[in-house]
């Protein structure tokens, strides 16, 4: 299977619905550089704009990684979606942000305090994680990657100017609560990752500067789970807070 034949596999099981029942071992992306060729290949198949950009990382300091988000399935809170337009789903209460202004890409790489400098906006956000494999978890880490990281949309909550909060909230261990149909979902140990999941916006800027790509005001950039990731089952409300930064919601029907 060529880089293509996977994004057009990918195209197809997001347009018809249908899993990819199998994953070939010859089929993988041979490395992240092809992966994330594919990820702009499906965008383009799908004919769909750029929404916004998971990122993440699995321990702080680590190696970054993220995928574009069509802008058809990034969602204002509060959302109503019906549960039956995914595979499955799994959900994440994270922090996102937007940038003040378009970031291009330029030779030099930007520095962290640069970078910090060009956000504009924060927010709480819950990731929809999905996956058009059917083998998945059982799916190699580069598959995952060209699909999209796993993503099946991103609801957003209220926008705040980041200069007025980034001396004020914990972005280590913030006060949350993450509750569906009232049950809480946020375990004893919460936290991201990534620690302080602004370091991965360095990481973002950058990587979008080496492909090219203009990071856009509009795009929400989301920034990895506090609360690891929750399968909902069926129908009902799932609603998260994180102190200082407001409230989230999606009615699953």
């Amino acid at each position: 299977m060529t880089r293509d034949d996977l994004a057009q596999r990918l195209v197809a099981a997001r347009s018809r619905h249908q899993m990819i029942e199998m994953l070939a071992p010859e089929w993988l992306p041979p490395d992240a550089a092809t992966a994330y060729a594919i990820q702009q290949a499906v965008l383009a198949g799908l004919g769909t704009a750029t929404g916004g950009w998971k990122i993440g990382a699995r321990a702080p300091g680590g190696a970054g990684s993220g995928a574009p988000l069509p802008a058809t399935h990034v969602h204002p809170s509060p959302a109503r979606i019906e549960r039956q337009s995914f595979f499955r789903v799994l959900v994440e209460l994270e922090i996102a942000f937007r940038f003040a202004e378009p970031v291009s890409p330029r030779a030099d790489a930007y520095a962290r305090d640069e970078v910090l400098a060009l956000v504009g906006q924060i927010l709480p956000a819950i990731e929809i994680v999905d996956s058009r494999f059917a083998e998945w978890p059982n799916v190699a880490p580069l598959a995952q990657l060209a699909d999209a990281q796993n993503n099946g949309a991103l609801v957003t909550g209220h926008a705040q100017p980041y200069g007025a909060l980034a001396r004020a909230l914990d972005f280590v261990a913030p006060e949350l609560e993450l509750t569906f149909d009232g049950v809480s979902l946020v375990p004893e140990m919460a936290g991201n990752p990534a620690g302080d999941p602004r370091e991965l916006l360095v990481w973002f800027v950058n990587h979008c500067a080496a492909m090219g790509i203009t990071i856009e005001p509009e795009w929400t950039i989301t920034t990895g789970s506090y609360v690891g990731a929750h399968r909902i089952e069926g129908a009902g409300l799932l609603h998260g807070h994180i102190d200082g930064l407001g409230e989230v919601e999606i009615e699953f029907v």
